[in-house]
């Protein structure tokens, strides 16, 4: 027995992909009852594409536009206009299995008190052709999320009351642009929700082919991480092993010089060895390469290469966006960050 909910989510540009995101939605198995569209005041064409969807589908189709809203105030908006107490949320420009929102909002009708259901994502393998989504690949463990706890739910699958939504203080409309879902999500885990988790990867996410957009994607990871005041451990974690690994040339430099010279360079090791903790990415990189052994699509040399590249690029720019967003966010938003960490940590 299926359930009244309905689907929201927000979009920018996404013309390109919408195609293949509204067939996978007009394709699943358990059809939302309506499906709300806030775009951010796309100029390619989107919003034309969703108007012949509203037209041709029979699902109720909503689109508005929201010019210049983040994506926290596009999924509240989108939640405060649904004519269902049941809300399931994604990103569209994903891709869907027939099956995806049946898994997320079955457990609805077969657990008794259920609050929350998330589902988990990976990517379209065979979609994985460029050299930096092949290391990004890597890097991600073929994007083989769940299976194990403690886990991150996405809002780009997850479905809730609205009642939860509300007790949550909705999304948090403060943060910039990213890590408005995993704020979400801390809040409720804090708060403590009834939740059921579907492991089964039902979502694909779409990634980049090239490295300045992973870059760009680290940057904002950065800033919205920064705004929220999460993950600092982490940042100072980071930061001394590319300290260490920036540093490491250096060090064998002078020692080759001492040598040279005969001068005394034996002290030198101990600080060498306590370097090679900038090491550690590119240790965890060889590993996860290694485990693709007999795939040539990942295990080669190029592949390895590009991974130390993504890391390097990645490790960068998320820095520079958490430093501008914990240190130099406006002063009304450091001041939401702290309350939220404060609650968090209560």
């Amino acid at each position: 027995m299926s359930v009244k909910f309905t689907l929201v989510t927000t979009v920018f540009n996404e013309a390109k992909r919408l195609d293949d995101t509204i067939a996978d939605i007009e394709a699943q198995t358990w059809k939302p009852d309506e499906v709300i569209v806030i775009d951010a005041g796309s100029t390619d064409g989107t919003m034309e594409r969703l108007a012949r969807w509203g037209r041709e589908s029979t699902i109720s189709i909503r689109a508005e536009v929201m010019p210049k809203c983040n994506i926290a105030q596009g999924r509240n908006y989108a939640i405060s206009i649904a004519r269902n107490e049941l809300i399931a949320s994604t990103d569209f420009g994903c891709r869907y299995k027939p099956m995806w929102l049946e898994n997320l909002m079955k457990p609805f009708t077969e657990i008794e008190g259920l609050e929350i259901s998330t589902g988990n994502f990976t990517v379209k393998e065979e979609e994985i052709q460029t050299l930096p989504a092949k290391s990004d690949y890597v890097l991600q463990n073929g994007y083989q999320y769940g299976l194990h706890w403690p886990y991150l739910p996405s809002s780009r699958s997850i479905a809730y009351w609205r009642y939860v939504w509300e007790k949550a203080g909705k999304y948090p409309e403060w943060v910039t642009l990213t890590a408005d879902d995993s704020t979400f999500w801390y809040v409720l885990e804090k708060i403590g929700f009834k939740t059921n988790i579907h492991w089964e990867r039902d979502v694909y996410w779409m990634r980049h082919n090239k490295y300045v957009g992973f870059a760009k994607e680290a940057l904002r990871y950065g800033v919205g991480e920064g705004e929220t005041k999460s993950g600092l451990r982490n940042f100072y974690s980071n930061m001394v092993e590319s300290t260490c690994r920036y540093t490491m040339p250096v060090t064998l430099f002078m020692m080759m010089i001492f040598a040279v010279l005969e001068m005394p360079w034996y002290f030198l090791i101990p600080i060498l060895a306590i370097q090679t903790f900038g090491l550690r990415s590119y240790i965890r990189a060889i590993k996860q390469w290694n485990t693709f052994k007999g795939n040539p699509k990942y295990h080669t040399l190029e592949v390895l290469f590009s991974c130390f590249r993504q890391i390097e690029i990645s490790r960068i720019n998320h820095t520079k966006g958490f430093m501008k967003g914990y240190w130099k966010s406006p002063e009304w938003v450091q001041a939401e960050g702290r309350k939220l960490q404060a609650f968090l940590k209560a």
